[in-house]
């Protein structure tokens, strides 16, 4: 997820410290300060479902893998299929749950296989995570997860508990789109009504270097401005643990919810965000924490201009 304090060009090319790097050095800090009661911070990898090919033949096996950690594509260990709340492929006129859930070895599989050709959506949500936080070191998370200016609003309007400690209620959602078949609907932009989610405005099965990618980021059905979000790459032909991979763009989105990633390079490509709010219908000392990421592949033919 996102953790700079600071808004990057996202144009630059300089060379600067892993996003992953500064994250776990940040929540060591946080922890070794005594920010958290409890285990909230350990809870912050992403979670990323990513297709074995995103491109499938008719009757084919669509195979995501989901992976967690706080570096991209890789996974630090698996979630278990109990771990899963919800797992949906979605077409562009209904849906079907997805129940061939396993895993191997670091990574959650997925496995579904279409009756007929058209693009899907695959989308995952993971069971809530209860956790105690104290109410600085929720202000703090928040921050470091990579929206500072969300925690000093906050702070601002008054929001955070005055009690020593909140409860914090963290869910995971994420999201791919695979085509089936080289024709048939498309559902890119359906929504899978999650809290928090990214629905792609223009269709990523045909994102080119060199093009942008237009993305909506909605929370509880609405369009979410000013939010903080985080864009990378794993880059075509580049070693697994590259030290040269591009560093990840920051960008903010509008006021209708929207980001456009300049689409540089050609590889698998991910958004991801974070966004809290006070819990609805509960007591103030209770805050959702919900992470959101997308995955989709560029490819690296770039577009004749």
């Amino acid at each position: 997820m996102p953790h700079s304090h600071q808004r990057r060009d996202p144009t630059s090319e300089t060379r600067a410290t892993p996003r992953w790097v500064v994250r776990a050095t940040a929540v060591a800090v946080a922890l070794a300060g005594g920010l958290v009661l409890g285990t909230g911070l350990l809870f912050a990898h992403d979670f990323w479902i990513i297709p074995m090919s995103f491109q499938v033949g008719t009757n084919e096996w669509i195979e995501v893998r989901g992976q967690t950690s706080v570096k991209f594509p890789t996974s630090v260990s698996a979630v278990t299929p109990e771990r899963v709340a919800t797992a949906r492929v979605i077409s562009a006129t209904g849906e079907e749950r997805l129940s061939d859930l396993s895993v191997n070895e670091k990574s959650l599989v997925l496995r579904h296989r279409p009756a007929t050709a058209g693009q899907r959506v695959v989308a995952v949500a993971l069971v809530t995570r209860t956790s105690r936080a104290a109410s600085a070191g929720l202000k703090r998370y928040i921050a470091l997860e990579g929206a500072p200016d969300l925690a000093e609003r906050y702070e601002r309007e008054g929001l955070f508990s005055k009690a020593d400690s909140v409860t914090q209620l963290t869910t995971k959602y994420a999201k791919t789109v695979v085509d089936v078949g080289t024709a048939g609907p498309r559902a890119f932009s359906r929504a899978a009504g999650h809290p928090l989610e990214f629905v792609p405005v223009t269709d990523p099965s045909a994102a080119q270097v060199n093009s942008d990618m237009a993305i909506q980021l909605l929370f509880r059905g609405r369009p979410l401005a000013n939010a903080h979000v985080h864009a990378g790459v794993a880059y075509d032909g580049a070693p697994k643990d590259s030290a040269t991979a591009p560093k990840d763009l920051a960008l903010v989105t509008d006021a209708d919810g929207r980001v456009r990633v300049p689409l540089a390079h050609g590889g698998v490509w991910n958004v991801r965000t974070l966004h809290a709010a006070p819990a609805e219908g509960v007591t103030a000392a209770t805050w959702d924490v919900h992470f959101a990421t997308l995955t989709f592949r560029v490819s690296s033919n770039a577009r004749a201009h």
